[in-house]
């Protein structure tokens, strides 16, 4: 990513590169014996969901633009540089922060409090149960839920590799083991660690069980599809191809090879360029050095059936002095079969200093958290 050197940390996060889902065989269909054709009842259409109003408490956000019939509203402020969040059994939003923090917003329109402090850089976080794990440069730590605040437990995996990027988002797999992405020492060289530019697996009790996709200069976001249990993640490229390569996203493979350092995709089309032999190719790309990071699935019905299993991408945006590139949200449209799903993008939401944290409330609103304005902001579907 590019980024400005805000408080230093302009490293732990990516621009844009190239990779994604491998070919994949699929068995040969036998042809079934004609049948009688029978009447079937004509489908009853799916009735379009009542939107639901915004908390009353919330204001309209200034300057977020989003498209005709949805609204934007300020769920909180005053966060420093929100990188992740997720609702705990609890309720409350939590929230981790570039400079080693978690905070946690009560109710919609609430203040921010801060419950951690002194971390290395959070940029991940992610529920089971009750307990809390945190991913901060080089390790992921456990905190417990008591008594309304947080009380640290050990570190339950160290001596993750990190330079130039770090260990970044963490999801929680329905077999109940973890993925963790974690970014490249460097830009461009070969990592000396298979760790290094990689999503990696660890056991529900956090022992580690190894690379399942590597060549990833940095896997920032990651997200479990509810829908099928299918994980996907975003990527961000090198830095100095110009106007290349793209940012993308492909789903979590065993085995996979998105490509970096020798191969990236092209903006728009995709394309794989340079030494690619089998390198999986993108579900989807977006602008090159864009930094698209955050991401989730919408698997609520108050946007309308048409945003079901949508996946929204945030693109945190180039240095300043770079708006043009970036700092909007994305919205993904996944078609094809699980192995050979395309995406195609679109521009959801803009207005936005640098967005980066994203999820969806239990309310059905999305949140999206601004890493340069310290907001979160949530978008209702109003019409």
């Amino acid at each position: 990513m590019r980024r400005a050197n805000v408080i230093g940390l302009s490293m732990i996060f990516l621009s844009a590169c190239g990779s994604t889902t491998a070919a994949r065989l699929t068995p040969s269909r036998t042809p079934s014996p004609t049948a009688t054709p029978t009447a079937s009842p004509t489908p009853t259409p799916t009735p379009t969901p009542t939107p639901l109003p915004p908390p009353p408490n919330l204001p309209r956000a200034a300057g977020i633009g989003v498209p005709a019939g949805f609204a934007a509203f300020q769920y909180a402020r005053g966060l420093y540089l929100p990188t992740a969040m997720a609702f705990g059994p609890d309720g409350r939003l939590y929230v981790t922060g570039a400079s080693g923090t978690v905070s946690v917003v009560s109710a919609p329109g609430g203040g921010a409090q801060t419950l951690a402090s002194g971390l290395p850089a959070a940029l991940g976080l992610v529920w089971r149960g009750t307990d809390l794990y945190l991913s901060v440069r080089g390790s992921v730590r456990d905190y417990r839920l008591s008594g309304g605040g947080l009380a640290r437990g050990p570190v339950v995996a160290a001596g993750i590799p990190n330079g130039r990027h770090q260990n970044d988002n963490i999801v929680l797999l329905p077999s109940g083991d973890f993925l963790l992405g974690n970014g490249s020492t460097c830009d461009l060289c070969n990592e000396a660690d298979a760790r290094s530019a990689a999503v990696l697996r660890f056991r529900a009790d956090w022992s580690y069980a190894g690379v399942v996709v590597r060549g990833a200069r940095n896997p920032y976001g990651l997200a479990l599809r509810a829908s099928d249990g299918q994980a996907y993640v975003t990527i961000n490229g090198q830095d100095f191809l110009g106007n290349q390569p793209a940012d993308h996203m492909l789903r979590v493979v065993a085995g996979e090879n998105a490509g970096w350092p020798r191969c990236w995709p092209s903006y728009p089309d995709g394309g794989l360029h340079g030494s690619c032999a089998g390198v999986a190719p993108p579900i989807a790309v977006f602008a090159p050095h864009s930094s698209a990071d955050g991401i989730v699935f919408y698997e609520g019905s108050d946007f309308g059936a048409g945003f079901m299993d949508n996946a929204f991408v945030t693109e945190w945006g180039n240095n300043a002095g770079s708006a043009g590139i970036g700092r909007r949200v994305m919205r993904v449209q996944l078609t094809g079969p699980v192995g050979a799903e395309h995406g195609v993008t679109s521009t959801f939401a803009t207005g936005f200093s640098h967005p980066l944290a994203i999820t969806v409330a239990p309310d059905g609103g999305l949140l999206v958290g601004d890493y340069g304005s310290g907001r979160i902001i949530e978008i209702f579907r109003i019409a």
